[in-house]
């Protein structure tokens, strides 16, 4: 019991702490509160009322922001660009394998690219990504070089070979955009559990986000999806959203 109250006791410091940790321990924290809760109900009757009361506040609270939270991200992702005015094609990058070929996130990403740049033959493509210590190549020339492979003609592909993050994939495009003169309106191609946060940063950057959204494989889908809605949660309560 007495191992159970400091794990209940870690996970509320933790919780009221959220702007001096990142957003996967927040998500582990509310999990071991809400584990603890379960495998210790009676605990809760020996808690002081105020304590009591306190963590059932922060609980609810919790679950209606991820309620809404949840709600927001489906929403954005069934956001489809309707075809009838021009758009630009983000292509936001991920992993690239030890061989150069994309990632099967990458691939489904690229894969959903070119689904609609196929039948949109006037859009052009922003391929975004940089490269980290394991990758041979960058994201970007990964993306378009596969896209190529698939029929799209290379002058349709613009590179944005810089960028380490969301916000910077979204920053980076964005002025790429600007400086080719490509339409503002932009179609985001990104797993669905994205589409909300990169959204966000496409309108911080003057840009108004479309979905071009796919589907995570359907095992780790769930974890994604908790992931994200964390890490937007912890966004949100610190200010960066």
């Amino acid at each position: 019991m007495r191992a159970g109250g400091c794990a209940l006791l870690v996970a509320f410091a933790l919780i009221h702490a959220h702007a001096d940790v990142d957003a996967d321990t927040l998500l582990l924290a509310g999990l071991l509160l809400a584990a603890v809760w379960l495998v210790f109900p009676g605990l809760f009757r020996r808690l002081p009322r105020w304590l009591r009361r306190t963590v059932c506040v922060v609980l609810v609270a919790g679950l209606l922001a991820l309620g809404t939270i949840l709600t927001l991200m489906g929403i954005r992702a069934a956001h489809h660009p309707d075809g009838t005015q021009p758009v630009t094609v983000i292509v936001l990058g991920c992993q690239v394998r030890s061989d150069g070929t994309p990632s099967r996130m990458l691939r489904d990403r690229i894969q959903a690219a070119y689904d609609y740049l196929s039948i949109h033959e006037e859009a052009v493509c922003v391929a975004s990504g940089g490269q980290n210590n394991q990758e041979p190549t960058t994201e970007a020339r990964c993306i378009r070089d596969t896209l190529v492979s698939m029929g799209i003609a290379p002058g349709r592909i613009y590179l944005e070979d810089a960028s380490i993050s969301t916000e910077e994939n979204l920053a980076f495009s964005a002025e790429v955009i600007r400086r080719e003169g490509l339409p503002t309106e932009v179609a985001i191609a990104s797993d669905n559990f994205h589409q909300l946060r990169a959204g966000v940063w496409a309108e911080k950057d003057g840009l108004t986000p479309y979905s071009l959204g796919c589907a995570s494989i359907w095992m780790l889908g769930p974890g994604y999806w908790a992931r994200e809605a964390a890490a937007l949660l912890y966004m949100g309560a610190t200010g960066a959203l």
